[in-house]
């Protein structure tokens, strides 16, 4: 009988051990064990893949455990987040994206559930500066005589769109509204055909990340005429910011490439997350890779920061659509 007592005793106690392993913060310490999926909402070769890819070598190396950067592009990240949807919650399927998934897609595209709801942004790993590029045959060399000769100009000027939803889409139907209607918004799907018309000027301009068109302007292919931002980039510090230019509507938030959890995730596990990555950017060699690229370090942010951050900039893009209705109503 008291064998029997001893055993269940130890049966009992295995169970209770067996369920403090399986709690939240037990399973964040184990984490990982098994390979880690890095969802990207975007075709190889881009920026956002590129920086998956930078982030799966040094998480692999980090951790020590195979790192899969899966492309899902489409359907304005839909397709990619309803990847990371579709797996658990348990930190081994993150989504890499631009910050814009949460801050511009919503505003600018009926989404089937509400991103912010549905994902965390835990960590930032690269700032995504834009900047509104010409055609090096476009006559104006500056913003505002841009728009004069849009307004006067018997020929349409337009700018390209790179993608509905996107801050290029939205940097664009502002631009349009600030010339009366008379700029041209020419949608594209993605980047590469979009600078292929700009190079051969069948759009005249288009807002860019950095990165993406730094070495064109520099070899004189393109022209920049201002930096989105409150402050020059680092890589152009002959092109204005549009707040020197004092039009502070296009002075936003920078954008930014990121890892995303499900909201759903434990909270320990989303720290533990955060905390890897965040090494990661901390990294003098990560960061010679980035700059590199064209790519500029963000600041080292809280996920309470990154929160705050993410809620501005969707308020700001929300009064920008709400000063200028007809952006509201074409993006319907």
């Amino acid at each position: 009988m008291q064998m029997g007592l001893f055993l269940r005793g130890c049966i009992l106690s295995g169970a209770a051990l067996l369920c403090l392993a399986a709690t939240p913060a037990a399973m964040s310490q184990q984490w990982p064990d098994k390979p880690i999926r890095l969802v990207v909402p975007a075709p190889p070769g881009g920026i956002t893949d590129g920086v998956a890819r930078l982030v799966a070598e040094q998480l692999h190396h980090n951790l020590g455990q195979p790192v899969i950067v899966e492309n899902k592009p489409g359907g304005s990240a839909v397709i990619a987040e309803r990847t990371v949807m579709n797996a658990p919650a348990d930190g081994y399927t993150m989504m890499v994206a631009p910050s814009s998934i949460l801050t511009d897609f919503p505003l600018s595209v009926k989404m089937p559930f509400d991103p912010n709801k549905t994902f965390t942004y835990v960590a930032e790993v690269a700032r995504m500066v834009h900047v509104l590029v010409a055609n090096a045959n476009f006559g104006p060399n500056d913003v505002k005589s841009a728009i004069v000769q849009a307004e006067k100009s018997v020929e349409s000027v337009s700018v390209a769109s790179l993608s509905p939803g996107t801050r290029s889409d939205l940097l664009g139907k502002l631009l349009r509204e600030q010339s009366g209607g008379k700029i041209l918004v020419v949608p594209y799907k993605g980047s590469t055909p979009a600078m292929t018309d700009l190079l051969g000027n069948q759009v005249q301009m288009a807002f860019e990340v950095v990165s993406n068109v730094v070495s064109l302007i520099k070899s004189g292919k393109l022209k920049g005429l201002a930096v989105v931002s409150s402050a020059r980039s680092e890589h152009l510090p002959g092109v204005p910011s549009f707040s020197e230019l004092e039009m502070p509507q296009f002075v936003m938030p920078d954008a930014s490439v990121g890892v995303f959890l499900l909201s759903s995730t434990p909270a320990p596990m989303a720290e533990r997350i955060g905390h890897e990555v965040q090494k990661i950017t901390r990294d003098s060699q990560f960061r010679k890779k980035l700059a590199a690229n064209g790519l500029e370090m963000p600041p080292s942010l809280s996920v309470d920061a990154l929160q705050k951050k993410i809620a501005d900039t969707t308020a700001q893009n929300r009064k920008l659509m709400g000063l200028f209705p007809a952006m509201s109503e074409a993006s319907k």
